[in-house]
């Protein structure tokens, strides 16, 4: 027969090693996921990426091999994250989460001008955090710049250079920017999309404006008739 003493210490390993993971907020568990996402931050910092001022193609390539190179480590911490957020109800887990997709928002919005998808992140991280001023600021930004409207169309003029239209407008995917080499001069055409199933188009020769196109395409209400 066990004598009480050591019953009683095997009830309390047996209790220890059952024990659930804490349903509340402890700094034990936040310090170790804030430090490894603290050296994520670090190897994020680490590898060069493109500036704005190369070209579009150069800064998708250098943020898709970014991507690459950290995926394994970002999907394992951010599952952690969840997992602990979703557990504890933590807000410092939650505003870290946010806070990962406002930089997806921001990677989809200003380097891929996939606006949609833009949106989508800004909205799930003011679902973790509705005081995060960048998804609020992002969400606002990407609403305004996911259809072409006759008011910003109109404000391009003759003899802007791309990155006055850039300013005003935003950049359109890179699937809907055409170009052509004719005797050394580059002609090209950004194509954005109206609400209405149209498109707007604005033409460059030699990254200055000469013409644009309200209706490029028309809307398909116009097409089906």
């Amino acid at each position: 027969m066990f004598r009480p003493a050591a019953a009683a210490l095997l009830f309390f390993l047996v209790a220890c090693a059952t024990a659930a993971p804490p349903t509340r907020p402890n700094d034990a568990e936040w310090k170790k996921l804030e430090s490894e996402h603290a050296w994520l931050e670090s190897m994020r910092n680490a590898v060069p990426v493109a500036s704005p001022s190369q070209p579009r193609k150069t800064q998708i390539e250098a943020r898709l091999e970014l991507h690459r190179k950290l995926e394994p480590m970002v999907g394992a911490l951010f599952a952690k994250i969840e997992e602990y957020y979703e557990r504890t109800g933590d807000v410092r887990a939650a505003r870290v989460y946010a806070g990962e997709k406002v930089r997806l928002g921001d990677e989809y919005m200003k380097v891929l001008a996939r606006y949609d998808r833009a949106i989508a992140m800004y909205e799930s991280a003011l679902v973790l955090d509705p005081t995060s001023a960048p998804a609020k600021d992002g969400l606002a930004q990407a609403q305004s710049q996911r259809f072409m409207t006759l008011e910003s169309f109109s404000r391009v003029r003759g003899g802007m250079k791309e990155e006055q239209v850039r300013t005003l407008l935003g950049m359109p995917r890179e699937d809907w920017i055409k170009q052509v080499v004719q005797k050394s001069r580059v002609f090209s055409v950004w194509i954005y999309p109206r609400s209405d199933g149209g498109a707007s188009a604005i033409y460059f020769d030699g990254g200055v404006v000469y013409h644009t196109n309200w209706n490029a395409a028309p809307a398909k209400s116009d097409s089906s008739r």
